[in-house]
C-alpha cells in the first residue's frame, strides 16, 4: 500500500508533467488529432494526458523534447539545496541505491536534500557525514525498496510480454526465484536482480 506522503508527492509529480505536456502541446502548436494521436502512441491508447501514467507523461515529454520543445524552470523557482557530497565508501553506497531507485521510478526526488531527508528518519542527523551507522541507513533503504519493486516489476513485466521480449509464462511471483533461487525472493537483493533481468530482457540478450 502506497504510503500518504508518496501518494501526494506522485499526484504533484503527475500535475507538473501534465503541465508541462499541455505547454508543450501550445509550443509545438500540435492540432487536436496529433495531440492525442502522440498520447496514445505513449500510452498504449489513452488520449487523455489525465489518464497517462508518470512513465507514461515522461515517454511524451521526451517526444516533445525531440521535437524541439524546451521546458523551462518555473519564473521565481527558489536555487535547490546545495549540500555536501558524503564520499565515504557507505555514503557512496548509500547514494548509488538512491539513484538508482530513481532510474527504476521509487524515489520520486534524486537530490542530496531528498537523500539526507530520508536518512534522517532513520538516523536522526541531518547529513550522511554525521551517521554513525551508514548500515541502518543502507538496510532502510533495502526495506523501504523491497516494499516498492514488487509493483514496478508487475508494471515493467506486463510492459515486457507485450512487447513481445519477455516470454508470457513468467510471471512476476517466480520472477524472483527464477533468477536468484538462492536467495529470499522477498528481499532487497533477489528483486534487484530480477529487476536486472528485465533490464537484459529489454536490451534484447534472450532468456535464460
Amino acid at each position: 500500500m502506497i504510503s500518504a506522503p508518496l501518494a501526494a508527492a506522485r499526484a504533484t509529480q503527475r500535475s507538473r508533467l501534465i503541465k508541462i505536456v499541455q505547454t508543450g502541446r501550445n509550443v509545438l502548436r500540435l492540432d487536436e488529432d496529433t495531440y492525442r494521436d502522440l498520447l496514445a502512441a505513449k500510452s498504449n491508447g489513452k488520449r487523455s494526458a489525465k489518464e497517462l501514467s508518470i512513465d507514461e507523461l515522461d515517454a511524451v515529454i521526451k517526444h516533445m523534447r525531440a521535437s524541439g520543445f524546451k521546458p523551462t524552470k518555473p519564473a521565481g523557482r527558489a536555487p535547490r539545496e546545495q549540500r555536501k557530497l558524503d564520499t565515504s565508501p557507505e555514503g557512496s553506497k548509500i547514494r548509488a541505491l538512491w539513484l538508482w531507485l530513481h532510474e527504476v521510478g521509487i524515489v520520486l526526488d534524486p537530490s542530496e536534500a531528498a537523500l539526507a531527508n530520508f536518512a534522517r528518519r532513520i538516523s536522526g542527523v541531518d547529513t550522511l557525514q554525521w551517521t554513525r551507522r551508514p548500515d541502518k541507513v543502507i538496510e532502510g533503504i533495502k526495506a523501504w525498496a523491497a516494499r516498492q519493486l514488487p509493483a514496478k516489476l508487475a508494471e515493467r513485466t506486463a510492459t515486457l510480454q507485450a512487447a513481445g521480449k519477455l516470454p508470457a509464462g513468467i510471471e512476476v511471483a517466480s520472477l524472483p526465484v527464477l533468477v536468484s533461487p538462492t536467495l529470499n525472493p522477498a528481499g532487497f537483493e533477489s528483486l534487484q536482480r530480477a529487476w536486472w533481468y528485465l533490464d537484459e530482457m529489454e536490451r534484447g540478450n534472450g532468456a535464460r
